[in-house]
C-alpha cells in the first residue's frame, strides 16, 4: 500500500487560487518562449534578443559625461552623413549639367563644320550662291555647274515661251516694210540652240497629242 502525504491547508488553499493556478500551468508549459520565466529573471537573464539585454561591458557604465560624448558624436556623425549626401547629389547634378553644355557645344560645332562643308552659308566672305556678282561668273565647283545648268534650263523655257508667243501673235514678215522677221532663233545662243531645238520639239509633240485627244473626244 502507497502510503501518501496529505496536503496542507496552504496546498489545498492554493489548488482553489485562480492564479496561482494560472502561473502554475504557464510554468509547466513545454517551450522557452512559452515558460514564465518570472520578472527577477528576465532582468538578471535576459536573453541576447530581449529589449532588456544589456552587454557585460556596458552594464557598469555609468559615467554620464561618457554616454553624452557617444550621443554628441553620433548626432554629428548623422548630420555630416546629411551633408555628405547633399554634397554628392549637387555634384552630380553640377557633373550632369556640364556634361549637357558640353554635348550642345558640340553639337553646334559639328553643326558648323557640316554647314562649313557642304553648304555656303557657314563660310566666310562668300556669297550665298555659287556665283560671283563682281565677274558675273559662275564658281568652278559642282554647286556652281549645278547652278549654271539651272539658268541655263530657265533661259531655254524663256526663248521657247518667247517663240510661241511671237509665233502666235505676229506674222512672218514686217506689215510696215514688208520685209521678213527675224525670230526668236536669232537671239538663242550658240551653247543653248541644241536644248532650244529640243524644247521646241517637245512642245510640238505635246500640242500634237493634245489636239489628237480633241478630236477623239
Amino acid at each position: 500500500m502507497i502510503n501518501i502525504q496529505p496536503r496542507t491547508r496552504e496546498q489545498r488553499e492554493a489548488q482553489k487560487d485562480k492564479d496561482l493556478i494560472e502561473k502554475t500551468r504557464i510554468d509547466q508549459r513545454v517551450g522557452y518562449e512559452a515558460r514564465g520565466l518570472g520578472v527577477g529573471n528576465l532582468i538578471h537573464h535576459a536573453p541576447p534578443q530581449s529589449s532588456l539585454y544589456v552587454p557585460e561591458n556596458e552594464r557598469f557604465d555609468k559615467d554620464f559625461a561618457i554616454a553624452d560624448k557617444k550621443q554628441r558624436e553620433m548626432q554629428l556623425q548623422q548630420k555630416e552623413q546629411v551633408i555628405e549626401k547633399k554634397r554628392m547629389e549637387g555634384l552630380d547634378r553640377e557633373t550632369k549639367k556640364w556634361e549637357y553644355q558640353e554635348k550642345q557645344e558640340q553639337k553646334d560645332q559639328q553643326k558648323l563644320i557640316n554647314h562649313t562643308q557642304a553648304l555656303t552659308q557657314g563660310k566666310r566672305n562668300q556669297n550665298g550662291l555659287a556665283y560671283n556678282p563682281i565677274t558675273l561668273q559662275y564658281d568652278k565647283t559642282q554647286q556652281g555647274n549645278i547652278l549654271k545648268e539651272q539658268d541655263d534650263q530657265a533661259k531655254v523655257r524663256q526663248y521657247v515661251r518667247a517663240q510661241n508667243l511671237d509665233q502666235k501673235g505676229n506674222a512672218g514678215f514686217n506689215i510696215l516694210t514688208g520685209e521678213s522677221r527675224n525670230g526668236v532663233e536669232q537671239i538663242v545662243p550658240n551653247h543653248l540652240k541644241n536644248q532650244y531645238q529640243q524644247k521646241l520639239r517637245d512642245h510640238e509633240q505635246h500640242l500634237k497629242i493634245q489636239t489628237q485627244s480633241q478630236f477623239n473626244n
